[in-house]
């Protein structure tokens, strides 16, 4: 049996075991991601005068739930999604896609994603107030959306097609 699935052009193939490292490249990049605006919108929404806040602790409670974090009565549940639990946290998720990022990608994307460990690990104990959680998410948020550049660039080259080249792909099909 053939290991090459997803061809890249005539006699360039990708096996098997590259396209789920690319996968999951994507899925642990998109799971921080969503760490990230979660976190965010929180501390925004507790840093407001909001009748309807529920406040950064309970919201970061709620969100380690759903992601299947357990966090005691007398811990903190933003410690445990920004840094503590290996698979669910946010630091988490950047290690695990750093790791499949170095089976597949380009040095650029693997160096965005240390850069973004990097700022949390910067971390002397977790944010107190909620806007250096706000603020702290900002900064990971911009980091990742240069992470998404990175990997445009590396992969995608998002040059403009000409109209020769959108028609033949258009009659391959």
């Amino acid at each position: 049996m053939d290991p090459r699935t997803v061809t890249l052009g005539t006699d360039r193939w990708l096996t098997d075991s590259r396209v789920y490292n690319l996968v999951w490249l994507g899925r642990w990049i998109e799971r921080a991601e969503t760490v990230a605006r979660v976190l965010k919108w929180a501390a925004e929404q507790e840093g407001g005068d909001s009748d309807t806040s529920h406040g950064l602790d309970e919201v970061a409670r709620m969100a380690a739930s759903v992601r299947g974090v357990s966090v005691g009565t007398d811990e903190s549940a933003l410690d445990a999604l920004l840094t503590r639990d290996s698979g669910s946290s946010l630091r988490g998720c950047l290690t695990a896609a750093r790791y499949n990022a170095t089976h597949v990608a380009p040095i650029e994307v693997i160096r965005n994603i240390a850069a973004a460990i990097g700022a949390l690990d910067d971390l002397h104990g977790s944010p107190s107030s909620p806007e250096e959680v706000a603020s702290l998410m900002a900064e990971m948020l911009t980091l990742l959306d240069g992470l998404h550049k990175s990997i445009e660039e590396a992969w995608f080259h998002s040059e403009a097609l000409s109209e020769e080249e959108v028609f033949r792909r258009f009659m391959q099909q």
